[in-house]
């Protein structure tokens, strides 16, 4: 199933069901760029506990994915990636660190606060 995605005033929120495997985020990742209208604004995906279905070789595909979408002349310059556990966050770093040579910078988060006042920054 599809992530909820809720178009904010400054950013949109993509919230992934309690299952995060690749085919959700694929799913998502496919709506944010693929439907007509969907403005450009930085993001904040929020992961909630659950079981991590990703491995390293989906997380490059991911990356790549990213790589793909992202328009050349994209204003999209931040995604904040909050998680709810250890695990959670060992799998956004490691997103990270493979995704260091994209045109936008990832962050991982613990509360959507935090997440909201560097995205709008």
């Amino acid at each position: 199933m599809a992530p909820q995605i809720t178009i904010k005033k400054d950013y949109i929120l993509i919230e992934p069901k309690a299952v995060i495997g690749f085919r959700e985020i694929q799913k998502g990742l496919a709506r944010l760029y693929f439907i007509e209208g969907m403005p450009e604004q930085n993001r904040i995906w929020i992961f909630r506990e659950g079981p991590q279905n990703l491995s390293k070789d989906d997380l490059s595909r991911l990356k790549n994915m990213v790589r793909d979408y992202y328009p050349a002349d994209a204003s999209i310059r931040k995604t904040a990636l909050v998680v709810q556990s250890e695990q959670q966050a060992a799998v956004a770093e490691s997103f990270i660190k493979i995704a260091a040579d994209l045109p936008q910078n990832f962050k991982v988060f613990t509360n959507l606060a935090d997440a909201e006042a560097w995205v709008k920054e």
